[in-house]
């Protein structure tokens, strides 16, 4: 797992516990389900959270990525299921990008 990616995930969920005040934490782990369960954020704090998310790859990584696009939604299994599918994710898009 690209330990960059991870930390830059992990900035945001820092930055989405902050808004979970009457909810428990979102850990920071591999393993952490994102989205779809009941521990996991709704989908406003979904998307707070997409959006720390790409400014903390552009900030820290310096790379430009659009995560809640087509491409997220037409995929049979949810890239925001976990913080491990969203790492993944994150590296086969940065991976896409013009050299």
């Amino acid at each position: 797992m690209n330990e960059r990616i991870l930390a830059c995930v992990y900035v945001a969920i820092d930055e989405a516990n902050e808004d979970r005040s009457d909810l428990p934490p979102l850990r920071k782990s591999p393993e952490t389900q994102i989205h779809g369960t009941k521990a996991g954020l709704d989908s406003l704090g979904l998307i707070n959270f997409l959006v720390a998310l790409e400014e903390a790859l552009e900030r820290d990584l310096g790379v430009t990525v659009a995560l809640s696009d087509d491409r997220a939604l037409l995929r049979e299994s949810s890239p925001f299921e976990s913080v491990e599918t969203l790492v993944a994710y994150v590296e086969e898009l940065i991976g896409k990008q013009p050299g």
